[in-house]
């Protein structure tokens, strides 16, 4: 049968090559022959059932046109486990750069281990500050790629990397077409590079016409890692159309991170802690793809964060304003149009604070409104908190609880009467001077 005729999956079960999933037996060979007679057929489904599979080299699947399912058979509510005993990258799906991307993936219902908990943040960690980083599962120039019902825990490198091969300057159509995360979790799955700050997130998105990101948990416990990761979400590059939405974020240095991105994304209801930098945005000009993003629902706050806990920030410490809750920077109008809408910022004096800023706005023509500021215990914290808006874009309906001041560029008095006048600032003071 051709590729082209065939139109139900080959069923393959790791088990009839030789897996024994005791948790024991090094069962990379029969599963690595698994995947690779899976490939040749044009649909097929690996199945792994109930077990712990021992793995001492990362599994590859290298295909070019293949629709491939990887799938674990669920036990009492317990995934099966693929465990990788060698400081490695767990399971990598690669394909080639073409005009047209082609290939699909889709993995569900197994528990992804890595090596690396073994190796947290310190001195001699031989890992950190390297240009080289692992990944749990990574999947590289496919048409669409499912991922769901997934954990994949101790990491050093990425959680979950999906993205072109070339990220730059490629043809539209050879981006991914669409990309699932769903229901996942991704646990102390971090990095530390910080002259090159490229590594070290939770979940890594880049050159897709669309995604959606939805309900995942992104943790890193840095009272095992000892270090905070990257980014817990990252949407980058030639990215468009991505709804991140109903995630948990706890413990990376920011958040979620998208930069250099084609918009039209909707980060909502999402919960990010453990951290003092919640929301970056940065955006230069890039013509005819700056499209508009909806930041609408989101609890982002630095609970958790010890106060004095000695990890080490990377982006925006050069200044004391520079990190914040929120930092939203788009230069010559090319986010005009973004809704900032029904978020709750909050900063605690009970947990360490770097900045003495709760949001940066540093981008015109955007719609703020309905959103809530408020800072806990100032007593206990470094700095005064401020409010910095270096655009034209005028809060309506914001609520101010705890803010010292209120900064603004210079504005005219009808315009401070507006911020006066449509806001709750509270005791908060107002200032035109940045």
């Amino acid at each position: 049968m051709s590729f082209g005729q065939q139109s139900v999956a080959k069923v393959l079960n790791v088990k009839d090559f030789g897996a024994r999933g005791n948790g024991i037996t090094d069962d990379y060979i029969p599963i690595q022959k698994c995947i690779d007679e899976a490939l040749k057929n044009q649909k097929s489904k690996v199945i792994f059932p109930p077990g712990k599979y021992i793995i001492s080299k990362g599994l590859v699947a290298h295909y070019i046109a293949n629709d491939l399912e990887i799938s674990g058979q669920v036990q009492n509510n317990i995934y099966p486990t693929v465990s990788c005993i060698n400081p490695v990258s767990v399971l990598s799906i690669r394909g080639y750069l073409e005009p047209e991307s082609i290939g699909t993936v889709s993995i569900n219902n197994l528990n992804i281990k890595g090596a690396f908990g073994k190796f947290p943040y310190s001195k001699s960690n031989r890992f950190v500050n390297g240009n080289q980083w692992y990944s749990g599962i990574s999947v590289t120039d496919k048409k669409s790629a499912i991922v769901k019902n997934v954990n994949i825990s101790d990491i050093y490198g990425e959680g979950l990397y999906i993205s072109t091969t070339k990220q730059v300057d490629i043809p539209l159509k050879a981006r991914f077409n669409n990309v699932s995360v769903l229901d996942c979790k991704v646990i102390n799955c971090w990095g530390y590079n910080p002259k090159s700050d490229d590594y070290g997130d939770g979940i890594y998105i880049a050159d897709v016409s669309s995604a959606i990101i939805k309900n995942n948990l992104i943790q890193n416990n840095f009272s095992v890692t000892k270090q905070l990761g990257r980014c817990g979400i990252v949407i980058e590059f030639m990215a468009e159309n991505c709804i991140v939405s109903g995630n948990k974020i706890f413990g990376y240095d920011r958040g979620i991170h998208l930069e250099a991105d084609y918009g039209n994304h909707t980060i909502s209801q999402n919960v990010i802690s453990g951290s003092d930098m919640g929301i970056v945005l940065f955006n230069s000009s890039i013509p005819g793809q700056n499209k508009p993003v909806k930041i609408i629902g989101n609890t982002v706050s630095n609970d958790g964060f010890p106060r004095l806990n000695g990890l080490k920030r990377t982006r925006d410490i050069q200044a004391i304003s520079d990190r914040s809750l929120l930092n939203f920077e788009a230069a010559n109008n090319s986010r005009a149009g973004s809704l900032i809408e029904n978020n709750t910022f909050i900063i605690s004096g009970n947990y360490d604070y770097f900045s003495n800023t709760i949001v940066n706005i540093k981008a015109d023509g955007l719609v703020i409104r309905n959103n809530k500021y408020e800072v806990r215990q100032p007593e206990k914290l470094k700095y005064p908190i401020l409010y910095n808006n270096y655009s034209n874009s005028i809060p309506a309906n914001d609520s101010f609880k705890g803010i010292r001041i209120l900064k603004f560029k210079a504005k005219s008095k009808v315009e401070i009467d507006k911020v006066k006048r449509t806001n709750n600032l509270s005791s908060a003071t107002l200032e035109t001077n940045l």
